[in-house]
C-alpha cells in the first residue's frame, strides 16, 4: 500500500519533488503517525513536518484524526510575512 502525497513550498524542496508516495503496511493512519512515517524517508525535513498543516480531500484535519491510502492527502508548511 502506498500514500501519495502532495507536499508545497519548502518542504518540496527538502524532498526533492511536490509530490511523494511512500509505502505503509496500514491502510490508514492518525496525521501524526503519517508525519512520523515521512521522517522517517525524509529526515531532513522532520522539523518542518511536525509543524505543517495537513489536509484531507481538501479540508484541513486535526493530528488524531485518520488518513487513508485513498484520500487526496497535501501538507502545506506554515507560511509567514505579512
Amino acid at each position: 500500500m502506498n500514500y501519495h502525497i502532495q507536499v508545497f513550498a519548502g518542504l518540496a524542496e527538502l524532498m526533492g519533488r511536490p509530490m511523494i508516495t511512500v509505502p505503509a503496511d496500514q491502510e490508514t493512519m492518525t496525521v501524526n503517525a503519517l508525519k512520523d512515517l515521512l521522517s522517517q524517508y525524509f529526515p531532513e525535513a522532520a522539523a518542518q513536518l511536525q509543524g505543517a498543516f495537513v489536509a484531507r480531500n481538501q479540508a484541513y484535519v486535526a493530528p488524531e484524526d485518520l488518513v487513508s491510502i485513498h484520500d487526496e492527502i497535501a501538507i502545506i508548511p506554515p507560511v509567514s510575512g505579512g
